[in-house]
Parts: C-alpha cells; sequence; structure tokens
C-alpha cells in the first residue's frame, strides 16, 4: 500500500507542478521523508494523507485499487540477481512488462522465489557439511549494492529534482507531460528524432537509440505513457549524466556493474 501511495503522491505533487521542497512545507515534513514516502519506503499515515489529499485533489478512496506497483518492485528486485545482468533489462522494461502481461510478471516473480529458496537452502547445507561459513553471494548482489547508494542518500537527490522540475515546465500543458512537447523538445535541443515503427517479428524490440543517425525508435505496441517515459529517459541521458555521476563518482561501487545499474535507477529516478 506505502509504495502505490507514495507512486501516488508524486505524480500528483509533479502534475501540480510543486517541489517536493514545498510540498513537504506544506505537509509539515523534511524533503528527505517525504521522498521516503514517495518512493514507497515510508508508511504514509491517516492524518498526512488526508492533509496531502487536499493539497494535491486526490481522491482517497481511489488510492488503494492497484497493486501494479507491488509487482514492479518484487520483480526489479528479481532482475537485479546477477544472472540477468548481460540482458541490460531496465525498469521502465520492467513497467512495460506487467503492464502488457501481469499474469506472466506473476509467474516470473514465483519462480524467482523458489529459486531463491532452493539456492538459500544449498547454502545451508553447504555450511552444515563444511562447518565453515559459505559466501552467500546475496551479499554482492548489484541490486544490494543500488539500495544501499539509494539509503545512503536517503533516496533523494535535490539536484536531480530540480533538473526534473525545470524539464517539466518546458513539456507540459494544462500541468500534464505531453510526448508531442518531449518529441519536439529532443529535436530542437538534441537533434534527435523519435520515430514510431512497428518491430519486425525476427527482431522485436520496445526501443532503440541509435547514436550514428540521433534517432530514437520506438515500438508502435507501446502505450502512449511508455513512449513518454523513454522520451524523457532520452532527455535525462543527454543532459544530466553530468549531474547523476556528480553522486556516484565518490561512491565504493562493489562492481561496474552496481554501478551501471544504480546509474539506470538515478536515470529513472529523474
Amino acid at each position: 500500500m506505502s509504495k502505490q501511495l507514495g507512486f501516488k503522491i508524486k505524480t500528483a505533487r509533479r502534475k501540480l507542478n510543486i517541489s517536493q521542497g514545498d510540498l513537504s512545507k506544506k505537509l509539515e515534513i523534511s524533503p528527505s521523508y517525504l521522498n521516503l514516502i514517495e518512493s514507497g519506503k515510508r508508511k504514509v499515515s491517516a492524518d498526512l494523507l488526508i492533509k496531502a489529499s487536499e493539497i494535491l485533489n486526490l481522491d482517497i478512496k481511489k488510492l488503494s485499487s492497484d497493486d501494479q506497483l507491488n509487482l514492479v518492485h518484487d520483480l526489479q528486485e528479481l532482475l537485479s540477481d546477477n544472472l540477468f545482468e548481460d540482458l541490460d533489462i531496465t525498469n521502465i522494461e520492467v513497467k512495460d512488462l506487467i503492464e502488457t502481461n501481469p499474469l506472466i510478471s506473476k509467474a516470473l516473480i514465483r519462480l524467482g522465489d523458489v529459486y531463491r529458496k532452493n539456492n538459500s537452502e544449498v547454502y545451508d547445507k553447504l555450511e552444515m557439511i563444511s562447518g565453515e561459513n559459505v559466501s552467500n553471494p546475496k551479499a554482492t548482489f548489484p541490486g544490494e549494492a543500488v539500495s544501499d547508494f539509494l539509503q545512503e542518500y536517503q533516496n533523494y537527490f535535490p539536484k536531480l529534482e530540480e533538473y526534473a522540475n525545470k524539464i517539466f515546465n518546458q513539456v507540459n500543458r494544462n500541468f500534464r507531460t505531453r510526448h508531442v512537447l518531449l518529441v519536439e523538445y529532443l529535436k530542437k535541443h538534441h537533434k534527435i528524432d523519435v520515430i514510431d515503427v512497428v518491430p519486425k517479428n525476427d527482431d522485436f524490440f520496445l526501443k532503440r537509440y541509435v547514436p550514428e543517425k540521433k534517432t530514437l525508435y520506438l515500438s508502435d505496441f507501446l502505450t502512449l505513457d511508455t513512449k513518454k517515459i523513454y522520451c524523457a529517459g532520452q532527455i535525462v541521458q543527454a543532459e544530466a549524466m553530468d549531474l547523476i555521476e556528480s553522486y556516484l563518482k565518490d561512491y565504493n561501487f562493489p562492481s561496474e556493474t552496481a554501478k551501471k545499474l544504480t546509474t539506470i535507477s538515478l536515470v529513472n529516478y529523474t
């Protein structure tokens, strides 16, 4: 429930062009605590929910209607396993899979739970046989490093928030992000064309950026909201990587894969 509420609060806040700092003042909480709420890491009290709904014009009755965000979190956690490192699966692709195939997503999560349980049992048996502690690969999962990094910053990155609000002011109409404005922004500021295509059966993809052609190809099967997310992500990659690197540069990541996953996480955050 907290993940769903947090996401909806964040979405409503951005639609109204309210910064985290301004909303946190109105709610009488710190910006870092608001960020934890928006990322689903803190529960929302009844009083706080009522106050937020009044400020953001939210319908409280509709806030508990969907379990999609729980699926997103569980599937992202599953795919952070180093078994999938070479596939380079992004959070956007995870969300798109859940949107189009929620039952398949649930099936994958069940398989992952069984795999982890069996894997843990194997290590327990090895320790019993050897009488020694056996290094559990969970300790070195890139996903664990991403989580540690986010916790160190309390999942609050003010420079990225400021940047995101600046871009939102340029690509919104009536306080809603417009796909056509994102496409125009990429063309105007970066000479990047966005083209919708129907992928061939033997070359299926959701999105593909070809730097040589400065072209972002988007599958025609994507929803409009997903296309907006991909375009926004392309803007972030074109403009905000220095901001993201300013957070990453002094952190001691256990591997390049962990740093890469954290970079993706911050792109999606922005």
